[in-house]
């Protein structure tokens, strides 16, 4: 385990007590969690909703989902104007998507600034249109505003994975794909199954969205 991923366990486990409270059912709003009980390799991904799902009767006697852990819309400024990887780790609880930055460009447009909200389809491609089959009961976009897209010798600054599938049905995570990078702006939408409880907390360098495994799972 490299130094980087140590430190991100430790950050994310440190959040644990609040992932109990965001899972409980009688809650509406999700707070930081973490969870998993493997790291997955680099290609393979999660997916899953942007709700947790409970059991309630319907007139055919067969459980029917219900929202017990809705998502709750955050935005937040960022390390910085330089996103350079991206991770994805199974943790006891939870999957974790980590973003990592990198120190900031010496022109900054503008405070940089993240977003976590729903995601509903049809999912495309920013600049193309193109239609993303994304894998998940729901879905989550994180999207990264007043970015530096280059260096200053004109390469890419993010060099992390493009798309990341998760095949493990016990993990909530299914998917996450990069969907936009163009003009400052870059956007990941994450698939998963629930029930689960999704939070986007900074630790450091890095912000990290948790998909904390929900109320039955």
């Amino acid at each position: 385990m490299t130094h980087t991923t140590r430190r991100l366990v430790v950050a994310t486990l440190a959040v644990l007590a609040l992932a109990a409270a965001a899972c409980d059912p009688n809650s509406s709003i999700a707070t930081p969690s973490a969870s998993a009980s493997r790291s997955p390799a680099a290609s393979v991904a999660p997916s899953a909703p942007a709700s947790v799902a409970v059991t309630t009767p319907n007139p055919t006697g067969t459980p029917a989902p219900s929202v017990a852990c809705a998502v709750t819309p955050q935005t937040g400024t960022l390390p910085s104007d330089r996103l350079t990887g991206m991770q994805v780790l199974g943790l006891p609880g939870a999957d974790i998507v980590a973003f990592h930055f990198s120190p900031g460009s010496l022109t900054p447009a503008g405070p940089p600034v993240g977003s976590l909200d729903v995601a509903t389809p049809p999912f495309t491609e920013g600049a193309s249109g193109l239609p993303i089959d994304l894998q998940g009961q729901q879905a989550i976009k994180v999207v990264f505003r007043g970015m530096s897209l280059q260096n200053d010798v004109g390469q890419e600054t993010y060099t992390g994975e493009r798309e990341i599938r998760w095949t493990d049905p016990s993990r909530p995570l299914r998917h996450v794909v990069l969907f936009d990078e163009s003009e400052g702006q870059m956007g990941f939408y994450l698939g998963y199954d629930g029930p689960a409880c999704v939070t986007l907390t900074r630790e450091g360098d890095d912000i990290i969205v948790s998909i904390a495994f929900g109320p039955g799972s």
